[in-house]
């Protein structure tokens, strides 16, 4: 077996306990208790479990998803982020190799996947993760790993912080309340230290993008829910219109037609959405987290910075 398959079971390895070290960490974050103390026990009955139990994916599966001792489910996000883990791990190391690089871009992936337990379980990012993520990117940076300066990296916490803060008071002057929550700034800071500025707007950009992917089909439901049928077919209308306008020759009439269309739709769905947000019908769409997104497009940016750059050109 040659030396690079060794390191990269070693690597899947690695993933897998850090990653049930992560299950724990992001649980024990949100409760308040100790990451070390008590040992590791069943959420449900709370006994401690034995260690032949706490083996990463294996236990899962040999006790069939369910506690040793009350034979109640377990949560299958255990497993995931075992799994999730291992494989990003894996996937630095086939990019970065034996090097400084891959140990700090798992301290970085690991903590993308520390906010993304606690955003989506509380809808909750806890300030102690998103420091080390942006200590983490300038870290990467100062010893020169990154192809930007820490200049750049520095400037990019700054943009971070301005985009997300005006986005916020944006919101609050509009609805009375933060288009994003504090969590998503500082999530922005540490993305930024990483990226630098530059490539931060691009993920920003792709960010939002990933979000309306997921939202919008979850606000269309609830407006369907709620039987409120000029929401629902506004964003039915809008997002047939921008497909239909992919396929629409630049240069032709129809083409700025559907465009003027496009951004009056767009208007009437912001009026109900603001409608509903104040009178908190919305909260199925508005509270979705936005960290997950963010930092998942922080991952593309920084894996694929040269493709995204060339499809958005």
């Amino acid at each position: 077996m040659s030396i690079n398959a060794l390191f990269t079971i070693f690597s899947a390895a690695i993933g897998l306990c850090i990653g049930s070290f992560l299950n724990v960490a992001a649980l024990r974050g949100l409760s308040g208790e100790s990451i070390v103390f008590p040992p590791s026990k069943c959420p449900k009955c709370g006994k401690k479990l034995n260690w032949y139990t706490n083996i990463p994916v294996i236990s899962y599966i040999f006790l069939l998803g369910k506690c040793q001792f009350c034979k109640k489910p377990i949560s299958p996000q255990y497993p995931i982020v075992e799994l999730a883990n291992a494989l990003l791990y894996v996937f630095a190391f086939l990019n970065f190799g034996i090097s400084i690089n891959t140990l700090i871009i798992w301290v970085i992936l690991s903590v993308f996947i520390l906010i993304c337990i606690t955003d989506f379980r509380e809808h909750v990012v806890l300030d102690f993760h998103t420091y080390i993520l942006i200590a983490a990117g300038l870290l990467y940076n100062i010893f020169h790993l990154g192809s930007i300066s820490i200049t750049e990296s520095i400037l990019g916490i700054a943009a971070g912080y301005l985009i997300f803060e005006i986005l916020a008071r944006i919101g609050t002057l509009t609805v009375k309340t933060r288009a994003f929550g504090e969590g998503d700034t500082l999530i922005a800071m540490g993305a930024g230290a990483l990226l630098g500025w530059k490539m931060l707007l691009p993920a920003v950009f792709l960010s939002i993008v990933i979000q309306a992917f997921f939202a919008i089909p979850a606000l269309f439901v609830k407006y369907i829910k709620n039987k409120n049928f000029p929401g629902a077919s506004s964003l039915f209308i809008t997002v047939l219109s921008i497909i239909t306008l992919r396929f629409l020759n630049q240069d032709s009439c129809f083409y700025f037609i559907w465009l003027i269309l496009i951004c009056l739709i767009l208007a009437i769905c912001l009026f109900v959405l603001i409608k509903n947000i104040k009178t908190r019908q919305s909260e199925g769409f508005y509270y979705m987290p936005f960290g997950p997104a963010l930092v998942f497009a922080a991952f593309l940016v920084f894996f694929y910075s040269d493709k995204i750059l060339s499809f958005l050109s």
